[in-house]
């Protein structure tokens, strides 16, 4: 048998590497959005006192 060079299969096209990122959402059982939101709302509840205090 003569091999017909139409009949010959082709190496399988190699891809790069995937990168998957995992990012958390959650910080214990809450959402970081939440916990960030309520982060900011703390900081500024105590830059206003700090204001107030000061009677700027």
């Amino acid at each position: 048998m003569s091999k017909d060079s139409k009949a010959q299969h082709r190496a399988p096209r190699q891809h790069p590497p995937t990168k998957i990122i995992v990012e958390r959402h959650y910080v214990g059982t809450e959402k970081m959005e939440t916990v960030f939101k309520r982060i900011a709302e703390e900081q500024i509840t105590k830059k206003v006192k700090e204001i107030a205090e000061k009677g700027i």
